[in-house]
């Protein structure tokens, strides 16, 4: 019997004792645990897509944690509703400086006549152009890339030697090298469908809209015309220049061990 009671006693002693140190564990916690410095920033509080502009109810001000707060982070609704969203914001997300353009700022400093023009002008960067690119199935990634990506061009093409300035005699000067090759790179996409189409109504389509400078302009019209087209689509946030060697059917065979498997084949040894 009194084993049972040393026992029953050691066990309520056991409880006391843990549940002294969940005590002040907690307590302990509690009293190391600072609390969170905040500071309001706008935030959205639904979706908005890019180009568009901002409904005052898709916008609120919400404290949040200093720490998290990015940089350019705006902090008055006033300073975001009815402006161009320059691209997509997603819910929750707080609201910089850099997502959005005042097209009224702009147009007075500007002049009245810049009231007129469309939102879209209002997106481009100085120093760049917006052009149409056409693009398909393939050229586009199989449909993969979105309003805000970045990619990189290849071209395939045809050329004579005659072409490229080269002199030879004239029963060689129209030989045709076919080239393969990484032209422009870094090209930024302003968007993948009509602008005659809502926002989200169509995911990509055959037109892209792109933002390049004046002589990337050029050089794509030219491309467009007399080229095979196709965009890669970059890893976000890479933003390097690549040299990338030309491939032509030389390259292939002598990169890939073709040429002396060619000449194997043509040259066979006689029997004997």
């Amino acid at each position: 019997m009194r084993g049972r009671i040393l026992v029953l006693l050691g066990l309520i002693l056991a409880v006391v004792s843990a549940g002294l140190v969940f005590f002040m564990l907690a307590t302990s916690s509690g009293e190391e645990a600072a609390p969170v410095e905040t500071r309001p920033v706008v935030v959205a509080i639904q979706p908005i897509p890019a180009r568009s502009v901002i409904p005052p109810d898709a916008i609120t001000v919400r404290d949040w944690p200093v720490e998290l707060i990015p940089t350019g982070a705006l902090t008055d609704t006033a300073s975001v509703a009815n402006k161009l969203a320059t691209t997509d914001i997603y819910q929750g997300q707080p609201i910089v400086r850099d997502m959005v353009v005042d097209k009224e700022a702009a147009a007075e400093e500007l002049g009245a006549s810049a009231a007129q023009r469309s939102d879209v002008s209002f997106l481009i960067p100085e120093g760049k152009v917006a052009m149409a690119f056409p693009v398909n199935e393939v050229s586009s990634v199989a449909g993969a890339i979105r309003p805000g990506d970045t990619v990189d061009l290849i071209v395939s093409f045809s050329a004579s030697i005659q072409d490229l300035g080269g002199t030879l005699p004239p029963n060689l000067s129209r030989t045709s090298i076919n080239m393969t090759a990484f032209t422009l790179q870094n090209i930024e996409i302003l968007r993948t469908s009509p602008w005659t189409a809502e926002d989200g109504e169509a995911a990509a389509g055959n037109m892209y809209t792109l933002l390049v400078d004046r002589q990337q302009a050029a050089i794509l019209t030219y491309i467009s015309q007399y080229m095979t087209p196709i965009f890669v689509l970059r890893p976000a946030g890479d933003e390097t220049e690549y040299t990338v060697e030309p491939v032509t059917l030389r390259y292939i065979l002598t990169n890939f061990g073709l040429d002396q498997a060619l000449l194997d084949s043509v040259f066979v040894e006689p029997t004997q």
